[in-house]
């Protein structure tokens, strides 16, 4: 089974520590999908979440990981009322902002899902389920998963990486595009009629 060494990185609004998710934060995990989701073509309910992320078989398996990202206020930010509108569940130093799964084969359930058209490469890490805290956006978290990602794939010896990103998500493609990836292919008009989706780009970088 991969192994996974907690990353830590400072934010602004304190520091940032991605890692395997554990049991008792699923609810949580499932919640920042759900908001970070709402609205566009991929809303899906919380029960919905909840049951997938179940399904994912917890922390880590040998197919991939689910990382979440914990975000920890520092200084002035570490008051209830602090920092980018943090505030702590009751009896916790941190609140859950951010999540990605990361999976290492294609077995793994992100990956055996996902719709046929340009499904990613058999021999690179897949990126999926990346997913900020509408409150906590615009202060790097993202930018700070996404490198974390790419370090457990190193980890687990594989060289590239590989994610879909929809056609109109403009915000996601800049993050991308700065990180290194290329847009490799295209869902084509008949795929989107076919599958009911909207149209996605398949990008790709070497780690």
């Amino acid at each position: 089974m991969p192994q996974y060494v907690a990353i830590e990185v400072a934010v602004p609004g304190g520091r940032l520590v991605v890692r395997p998710i554990a049991a008792g934060e699923l609810q949580a995990a499932g919640v920042v999908l759900t908001r970070a989701f709402a609205g566009s073509s991929e809303a899906v309910s919380l029960k919905e979440v909840l049951a997938d992320l179940e399904g994912q078989g917890g922390a880590a398996a040998a197919t991939g990981f689910f990382l979440v990202a914990r975000l920890y206020p520092s200084g002035s930010d570490a008051s209830s009322s602090g920092g980018a509108g943090l505030q702590l569940p009751p009896g916790q130093d941190s609140r859950l902002v951010a999540t990605a799964a990361v999976s290492l084969s294609a077995q793994d359930m992100p990956v055996r899902r996902l719709p046929p058209p340009n499904p990613p490469p058999a021999a690179a890490a897949y990126i999926s389920n990346m997913a900020v805290d509408p409150k906590f956006r615009r202060q790097g978290i993202a930018r700070a998963l996404l490198a974390a990602c790419e370090e457990a794939a190193r980890g687990a010896g594989l060289r590239e990486a590989s994610l879909h990103v929809r056609e109109a998500d403009t915000a996601a493609r800049a993050l991308y595009d700065s990180a290194g990836y290329a847009v490799v292919a295209k869902d084509s008009w008949v795929d989107t009629m076919r599958h009911n989706i909207r149209p996605r780009l398949l990008m790709k970088r070497t780690l």
